[in-house]
C-alpha cells in the first residue's frame, strides 16, 4: 500500500512538473510572439503614410519642369515608398510558426523579431527621407509660384 502511494506521488509529480514546463514555455513564446506583432502592428499603419508620400511626390513632379533638379530625387521617394511597402508585404505574407518543437519556434520568432525590425526601420527611414524631399520641393513649387499651397499633410519626424 506504501509503495503504490509513493508511486501515485511520484506520478503526480512528474505530471505536475511537465504542465508547469508547458505553462512556462507557452508564456515565453505567447511574450515573444506579441513582441514580434507588437512592431508590426506599430508599422503597419505607415503603409498608408508611404502611399501618400508617393501621392505627394507625384503631385509634385506635375508641377515641376522636367529638367529641375527636383524630379530625381522625387522619383527616388516613389520607388523607395514602394520598396518600403513590399518589404512590409513580403514579411507578411512568409510570416507563419511552423509547427515545430518549441525551441524551433522560440528560434523562428527570435529571427522574426529581427525582421520585422528592419521591416520598421525601411519604412520609417523611407517616411522620414521622402518627407525631407517633399517639403524641399514643396518650398520650391511655393518659391516658384507654381502651385499656390504646399502638398505636404505631415512633417519629417
Amino acid at each position: 500500500m506504501k509503495n503504490t502511494i509513493y508511486a501515485l506521488l511520484g506520478a503526480l509529480l512528474i505530471f505536475s512538473s511537465c504542465d508547469n514546463k508547458e505553462q512556462e514555455q507557452k508564456v515565453e513564446f505567447d511574450t515573444l510572439f506579441q513582441q514580434v506583432m507588437k512592431i508590426h502592428d506599430d508599422v503597419m499603419p505607415e503603409t498608408n503614410n508611404l502611399y501618400k508620400l508617393k501621392k505627394f511626390a507625384q503631385d509634385n513632379i506635375d508641377v515641376i519642369p522636367d529638367t529641375s533638379i527636383y524630379i530625381k530625387p522625387l522619383r527616388d521617394v516613389q520607388l523607395n515608398a514602394e520598396k518600403a511597402d513590399e518589404v512590409m508585404m513580403q514579411w507578411m505574407e512568409k510570416f507563419s510558426v511552423p509547427e515545430a518543437s518549441h525551441k524551433e519556434k522560440m528560434q523562428y520568432l527570435q529571427n522574426q523579431l529581427v525582421e520585422i525590425d528592419e521591416v520598421r526601420k525601411v519604412m520609417l527611414s523611407t517616411l522620414y527621407d521622402g518627407k525631407l524631399v517633399i517639403r524641399k520641393t514643396d518650398k520650391y513649387i511655393k518659391e516658384n509660384k507654381l502651385r499656390n499651397v504646399g502638398k505636404t499633410e505631415f512633417s519629417a519626424k
